[in-house]
């Protein structure tokens, strides 16, 4: 599915509301609204880089203005049921929600999507009721690149000796290197788990 080109009544539950300048863009009510870096309310992601601001309460059609020159309301915080891109399930409540176009959401954390907040109801296969929860522009979190266990097969030794100051340099033994796979590792499971419950 694309981006959508008309209004959409989509349910919701009630919840605050701001206005913010609207880029030189055709706005559509009920569709997600995303922040530019130059501070302008927009219906794109930009890869990823527009923070989000809310739900549109009306259309704005500012295609043939320059950016500032319109106004766009929108619901900054309430529970909004929103189309997913895969069958939802239930086990799908309190996961993070990201936008992958100006209508379409995912779970997936992707190169190009926004997240807009947490999945709080089942509603079907293909909707949830999303707590929506604005974020600023910026570079997005991106997924691990995580270790492997094959990686860090062994033995790990956690009484690390004094690096070698002869060639080659290093660590003393095998076991040890082992080990900082295991550290490493560890810290990018507790890592991810952080910014997967702070969302």
């Amino acid at each position: 599915m694309s981006a959508v080109t008309a209004n959409q009544l989509i349910a919701r539950r009630e919840g605050c509301k701001r206005s913010y300048k609207a880029a030189a863009v055709h706005i559509y009510q009920g569709t997600l609204v995303f922040l530019t870096a130059a501070g302008y309310a927009t219906d794109v992601t930009a890869t990823g880089v527009n923070g989000f601001l809310g739900i549109a309460v009306e259309e704005v059609d500012n295609s043939a203005g320059s950016a500032g020159d319109m106004d766009v309301e929108v619901w900054t915080e309430g529970d909004f049921q929103l189309l997913g891109t895969a069958t939802v399930v239930i086990a799908d409540v309190g996961s993070q929600v990201y936008a992958a176009d100006n209508f379409l959401t995912t779970l997936a954390l992707g190169a190009a999507t926004v997240p807009i907040g947490k999945v709080v109801e089942y509603v079907d296969t293909t909707h949830y009721v999303v707590a929506i929860k604005p974020v600023g522009v910026g570079t997005l979190p991106t997924a691990l690149t995580t270790i492997s266990i094959a990686d860090a097969a062994g033995t790990p030794d956690y009484a690390l000796q004094a690096l070698t100051t002869t060639s080659p340099y290093g660590l003393a033994t095998a076991a040890e290197a082992i080990t900082l796979l295991y550290v490493i590792k560890d810290l990018q499971t507790r890592v991810l788990d952080l910014e997967t419950r702070g969302r």
